[in-house]
Parts: structure tokens; C-alpha cells; sequence
């Protein structure tokens, strides 16, 4: 990612000790890069520079709710 791309509040995939995990991006840090906060412990982690985010997180569409109304069982 782009240093330009970064977006405050906006929740990110980032690099944090080897594992891909999501981060919201709090605010600036006064030394460049970003303080934010992973979403997984509730940390607050440094992004010290774009380069360690990944991509902006998409959350994944609900599942379809299956049958009619609440109670039906389907193939019933």
C-alpha cells in the first residue's frame, strides 16, 4: 500500500509478528508511520510504515439464511 492510501479509523490487514491480523488505525505517529489498534487482543500495535499493511479488510457477506421463516426447518 501507499503511504496516500491510508485512511485514519479505516481497519487494515497488517503484518503483526508474523501473523496477518486486522488493525484499526488510530492515529498518527509523530516519528511517521501509524499507531493502531489490533483488532484480535486489543493492542495497540506501531505501523511504521505502509509497507507492513496489506490491504484494506473487507468483511465477508452473512451466509443466506436458509428456510422460509424463523422455526421451519428446511426439507421438512
Amino acid at each position: 500500500m501507499n503511504k496516500a492510501d491510508v485512511v485514519l479509523k479505516g481497519v487494515y490487514v497488517v503484518k503483526v509478528s508474523g501473523r496477518l491480523v486486522k488493525v484499526r488505525v488510530d492515529r498518527i505517529s509523530v516519528f511517521g508511520g501509524w499507531y493502531g489498534t489490533n483488532l484480535a487482543t486489543g493492542r495497540e500495535v506501531r505501523i511504521r510504515s505502509a509497507a507492513r499493511l496489506r490491504q484494506p479488510y473487507i468483511p465477508k457477506p452473512a451466509a443466506p439464511i436458509v428456510g422460509d421463516s424463523i422455526g421451519t426447518v428446511p426439507g421438512e
